[in-house]
């Protein structure tokens, strides 16, 4: 038997272990943790934004929806007015106007700029208004005063 140390212990110990990599490991150890932490932070992000986004959206569709319905509200009672007469111009802009909020989207449509829609609703509202010669402005819930 000779004195000499196993060689394939040694080179076992060699393989499993790199310098290059113990160094490496070493300098990018910040960069590690703050990929970890980013990656902790963004689902928890993610889980927690959800909820929040849902009630936001959840809070602004109401707000829409009961902007939309005041404005079909003054629609159908100027429609029910304008029996006896009224101009032309006038019905027909009531008439296009109930059309176009009866098919404002219900459910979120990815196809639909629900914003563009209802910024050109309020214009066409404001327009029925100064033509019909009303005085029928929305008063926003975070706007009324007393």
């Amino acid at each position: 038997m000779t004195n000499e140390p196993s060689t394939s212990h040694q080179s076992a110990n060699e393989d499993d272990v790199d310098i290059n990599d113990v160094f490496d490991n070493l300098l990018l150890a910040e960069e590690h943790l703050a990929e970890a932490g980013y990656q902790r932070g963004l689902a928890q992000g993610v889980r927690e934004g959800n909820v929040d986004a849902y009630h936001f959206g959840y809070h602004r569709g109401a707000e829409v929806g009961a902007e939309l319905g005041f404005y079909y509200g003054v629609i159908c009672g100027q429609e029910s007015a304008s029996k006896e007469g009224g101009s032309s111009k006038g019905k027909s802009l009531l008439k296009e106007l109930k059309r176009e909020i009866e098919e404002f989207p219900k459910f979120n449509d990815l196809e639909a700029d629900i914003v563009e829609g209802l910024v050109k609703l309020r214009a066409k509202y404001k327009k029925l208004c100064a033509l019909l010669k009303i005085s029928a402005k929305y008063a926003r819930p975070n706007e009324l005063s007393f």
